[in-house]
C-alpha cells in the first residue's frame, strides 16, 4: 500500500515538473491546441485592428463634423416668418450644415419690428458660437432706420454668406396687370399699392431704385416679410409687390399671381419664360439681396469659422444646389475672411443709400 501511495504522489510531482518545464502528460492531445493557436491569435489581432479602424473613423467623423460643433444644439434666429424667403433660405443650408457640423440646429422664427425683434434677441445672447441669426443688407444699419433700434454695425459678428436672390416682380390677378408696361402705367399717380416685406429692407430700396429708373411713384404697403406679402397679392388685397423667387414660384406657377419680370441680369432658370427688367429697356437694372448668418459680437473666431466653412462645404453640395434652385434660392458663399469685409463696405453702402433716400 505504501508503495502504491509513493508511486503515485512521485507520478505527481514528475507530472508537474514537466507541466513547470513546458511539457505535458498528454502531449498527443496537446498537439492540437497548439495547432489552433495561429488562428486563435490572428482572429484576436483582426478585432483589435478592426476596433482600432473604428476608433480612427469615428475620430476622423468628429473631426469633419466640426469639434466644436459636434453632438451640440445650435440655434439659428430667423427674425422673419416661416415659410418666407429668408425662412426657406436658411433652413435649406442648415439642413446640410448639420451634416457637417454633426449638431443639431434649431430654427426659432422671431418676427416684428422689421426684423429687429429677432435680431435683438440674437444679439443679447451669450456670445458663445452657440447662436447665430440670419442676416441680410440692411440689418446693420437698423440703429439709423428703425425707430427704437440701438444696436449698430459694431453689435455684429459677421460670419459669413451664403445666398445671393433676385426680386421677382408681381401683380395681382385682380389688377389686370399682365407686364411691365402695364406696371408702368399704373405708377403714374402714386396710388397703386406696392408691397414691402419688412420697412427699410432691401424690398425698400428695389422699390425706390425701380421708380427712378421708371420715373414713376407707387404707394408703400409693409408686411412683416413676404409670405404674408404674397397673401395680400393672392387675395388682391394688395396691387403689386417684388417677392424674392422662393416666395412667389407657387403661385405664379399657379396662375394665383402674374409675373412681371425678374431682378437679375440675367433669367432665372425656375422661371425661364419670365424676362429680366435689364432686357425690357432697362439696361444694366440689377437688384438682388444676400443672405448670411452673424453672431453677438464677442463671439470668439474660432467657432465662427468652423460654421463658416461647414457653410461652404454645404454650399458645395450639388444635392443643396439642386433643392436651392428649384425652391428660387441663388446659392453664393462668400467665406468668414471675406465676409469681414464686404459686411463693412455693405453698410456704408445702404448707410449712403438710406440718408440719399430716407425722405423718399
Amino acid at each position: 500500500m505504501k508503495k502504491q501511495l509513493l508511486a503515485s504522489v512521485m507520478a505527481t510531482i514528475l507530472a508537474a515538473g514537466l507541466t513547470a518545464c513546458g511539457g505535458s502528460t498528454s502531449a498527443t492531445t496537446a498537439a492540437p491546441a497548439t495547432t489552433a493557436a495561429p488562428a486563435t491569435t490572428a482572429a484576436a489581432a483582426a478585432e483589435t485592428t478592426a476596433a482600432a479602424a473604428a476608433e480612427t473613423t469615428a475620430a476622423a467623423a468628429t473631426e469633419s463634423a466640426g469639434g466644436f460643433y459636434a453632438g451640440k444644439t445650435v440655434e439659428v434666429v430667423v427674425p422673419w416668418g416661416a415659410g418666407g424667403g429668408a425662412d426657406t433660405a436658411c433652413r435649406l443650408v442648415c439642413q446640410y450644415m448639420e451634416q457637417e457640423l454633426g449638431c443639431t440646429i434649431v430654427i426659432n422664427n422671431v418676427t416684428g419690428g422689421g426684423g429687429s425683434i429677432g435680431l435683438n434677441q440674437m444679439l443679447k445672447a451669450a456670445p458663445d458660437g452657440m447662436t447665430y441669426a440670419y442676416v441680410a443688407n440692411t440689418d446693420s444699419n437698423g440703429n439709423i432706420m428703425l425707430e427704437g433700434v440701438t444696436y449698430d454695425v459694431n453689435s455684429f459678428a459677421p460670419t459669413c454668406r451664403f445666398a445671393n436672390d433676385p426680386h421677382v416682380l408681381v401683380a395681382s390677378n385682380a389688377s389686370g396687370i399682365t407686364d411691365l408696361e402695364g406696371l408702368i402705367a399704373a405708377g403714374q399717380d402714386g396710388t397703386t399699392l406696392w408691397g414691402i416685406g419688412g420697412a427699410w429692407t432691401h424690398w425698400d430700396f428695389l422699390k425706390i431704385d425701380f421708380e427712378k429708373a421708371t420715373n414713376t411713384k407707387y404707394k408703400r404697403l409693409v408686411y412683416d416679410g413676404g409670405a404674408a406679402c404674397m397673401t395680400d397679392i393672392m387675395n388682391g388685397d394688395c396691387t403689386v409687390a417684388t417677392p424674392f423667387i422662393s416666395e412667389a414660384l407657387s403661385a405664379i406657377d399657379a396662375k394665383e399671381a402674374v409675373g412681371i419680370a425678374v431682378t437679375s441680369l440675367e433669367r432665372h432658370p425656375q422661371l425661364p419664360d419670365l424676362p429680366t427688367v435689364a432686357e425690357l429697356g432697362y439696361e444694366g437694372f440689377e437688384s438682388t439681396m444676400w443672405r448670411g448668418f452673424a453672431a453677438p459680437a464677442g463671439t470668439p473666431a474660432e467657432p465662427m469659422k468652423e460654421w463658416a466653412e461647414a457653410c461652404g462645404k454645404a454650399c458645395e453640395n450639388p444635392e443643396l444646389i439642386q433643392k436651392a434652385t428649384e425652391a428660387g434660392v441663388t446659392i453664393d458663399f462668400l467665406g468668414f475672411d471675406e465676409f469681414q469685409t464686404f459686411f463693412q463696405e455693405n453698410h456704408e453702402a445702404v448707410k449712403a443709400a438710406y440718408e440719399a433716400n430716407k425722405d423718399a
